[in-house]
């Protein structure tokens, strides 16, 4: 039934969007609402692992748009729906009417647009954007497709790398953690949301194994985002540690491997290890920044092969990582990743973290070596200078 009205408002909206889209783009034109010099990008358009934010900060010459409040995030951005439009249903009415109106508006402003993830100002279920991107293609704008995880990821084609590699990834557990997310609907709405990318945008960013996917064009290696001034390396945590601070925070407990980090915790506390474990679920980004300012090891997430947002906030927090993202199977990650954290499959949590708890001085050495590795990667500073180099190189759109 939620399925059967889903596509009803789909079908009852989306011809509106399309008209309020030509409205706007029309009514501006004919009052010239034009600055004097355009910004580059309007990045957008809903905040996921703080890419919206980060991205339009590190490019410096963009806007910054965010229909969705997060759980987890409070960022300000330049166009955003306010939270005093209560409730679900009625942002979500707010948002169909408004983001096809600000999309005409925004395109005699920009030169381009970043698209964070897989939503589009028009509902992108429809046909999975390609008639927004024709749209905007057609009027001489860029497109940038910034993909960030399960929005691209095919499930049917994670769950075949899974039986080739012979072990469990984090599609063998997202439809038990959300009944449905490997429904035929849903992996025929990433065919649209890749087919589209591929005949319209200008570049694509995606993690090719981690996020494997229907994509055809080669693809720019995934880049993280992460404020300069929220490095903080911090030698005095480890010159005397007395009790080492474990913190493992995942936003999805299941898909994280959460129930395989509590049976190494309990199996080293049964054995006698004397050291603080903090789970932290369902709480701020704050929150998350003080523990790990204070810890000294991070359990990360064990069925990806990158580290995530997470795991960077870990190393810039000067934490030692173990986690099991890989080099040697995600080929696209930065020389060194390999050396940064200690790659641990699921099945090697318990010996790793307890090798780590045997060995102090091995804690500082992953921590000073995440700490680098993540300052070097995936900085504002360092990170804006390589995107901004691959935008500036040619388009391979179809339509370019």
């Amino acid at each position: 039934m939620k399925l059967f009205i889903r596509r009803v408002t789909v079908w009852v909206a989306y011809p509106i969007q399309v008209l309020l889209l030509w409205l706007s783009y029309s009514v501006c034109f004919v009052c010239k609402v034009r600055p004097a010099a355009r910004k580059e990008w309007a990045v957008g358009i809903d905040e996921v692992a703080a890419n919206v934010h980060n991205i339009s900060s590190a490019l410096g010459d963009a806007v910054s748009v965010n229909m969705s409040p997060h759980p987890f995030y409070s960022f300000n951005y330049d166009h955003f729906l306010p939270a005093r439009i209560g409730g679900k249903y009625l942002r979500y009415i707010v948002r169909i009417v408004y983001s096809p109106i600000l999309l005409g508006y925004l395109c005699h402003r920009v030169n381009g647009f970043f698209y964070v993830a897989g939503a589009g100002y028009l509902l992108s279920d429809w046909d999975g954007r390609s008639f927004e991107f024709r749209f905007l293609k057609s009027r001489g704008l860029k497109i940038t497709c910034f993909f960030c995880g399960s929005e691209i990821r095919s499930v049917r084609l994670m769950n075949q790398l899974s039986r080739d590699l012979g072990r469990d990834m984090i599609s063998t557990y997202q439809a038990i953690a959300v009944p449905g997310f490997d429904a035929d609907h849903l992996e025929s709405f990433r065919m649209k949301l890749a087919a589209s990318a591929d005949e319209y945008a200008d570049h694509i960013f995606n993690a090719p194994v981690d996020q494997i996917s229907y994509l055809r064009r080669a693809v720019h290696p995934f880049i993280y985002f992460y404020p300069d001034n929220s490095f903080k390396r911090n030698d005095e945590k480890y010159a005397d540690i007395r009790r080492v601070k474990v913190v493992h925070g995942p936003s999805s407990p299941l898909i994280k491997g959460t129930p395989l980090v509590r049976a190494a915790i309990k199996k080293l506390q049964e054995e006698g290890y004397d050291f603080e474990y903090r789970e932290l679920i369902g709480v701020s980004n704050q929150v998350m920044l003080r523990a790990l300012a204070d810890a000294h090891v991070v359990l990360n997430e064990f069925y990806a092969f990158v580290p995530g947002q997470f795991g960077v906030e870990a190393m810039a927090s000067h934490c030692a990582l173990i986690t099991s993202a890989d080099a040697r199977i995600e080929t696209t990650l930065p020389n060194g990743a390999n050396s940064a954290w200690m790659v641990t499959e699921y099945w090697n949590i318990y010996d790793n973290l307890k090798r780590l708890l045997d060995d102090h001085a091995l804690i500082k050495q992953y921590a000073d070596a995440g700490f680098a590795w993540a300052s070097e990667h995936c900085s504002y500073q360092k990170s804006a200078v390589r995107l901004k180099a691959l935008l500036e190189t040619p388009g391979t759109s179809v339509h370019a």
